[in-house]
């Protein structure tokens, strides 16, 4: 056995578990919602610039880079412009739609989409028919990026 492996190994072992349990009660100790506020919204403080960011960063992903040239060469023009209108939807999606959907899921505490259907619609199939769309589109565009389409 290699002890200069197996002690700094199991060290950083120890560190990693006493994190955990530092975490796992810290979170015990605030409110469940309050929680998932902060871990998935950022506790709804994180500015446009980093919503901005983040969408550039998704959009640049292997269609982009890969499939996105290819298909422009094939295509032609049409389809460049067509990539061109996302930045446009974007802010408009951002600027027009986002602010009052933020609005009213912030008075709803919703945390996803689901969420702020379920508390405008209060209907279970309603609920349960976006679910199972975000999941086929979800898969659908996980096929395509990993095409490079």
């Amino acid at each position: 056995m290699n002890w200069y492996v197996i002690i700094p190994m199991i060290i950083s072992f120890i560190v990693v578990f006493l994190i955990g349990v530092y975490a796992s009660r810290r979170v015990q100790a605030t409110a469940h919602n309050k929680f998932l506020q902060e871990y998935f919204l950022g506790g709804r403080e994180l500015g446009g610039l980093l919503l901005a960011m983040t969408m550039i960063a998704t959009y640049g992903s292997a269609s982009s880079f890969i499939g996105g040239p290819g298909i422009a060469y094939n295509m032609g023009l049409g389809w460049v412009l067509l990539s061109a209108i996302q930045v446009v939807t974007g802010y408009i999606v951002l600027t027009v739609i986002g602010k009052k959907f933020a609005i009213i899921a912030r008075k709803m505490e919703a945390i996803t989409l689901i969420d702020y259907l379920k508390g405008r619609y209060n209907n279970k199939a309603v609920v349960i028919l976006s679910a199972l769309c975000i999941i086929i589109f979800l898969f659908s565009g996980f096929w395509c990026k990993n095409s490079g389409i």
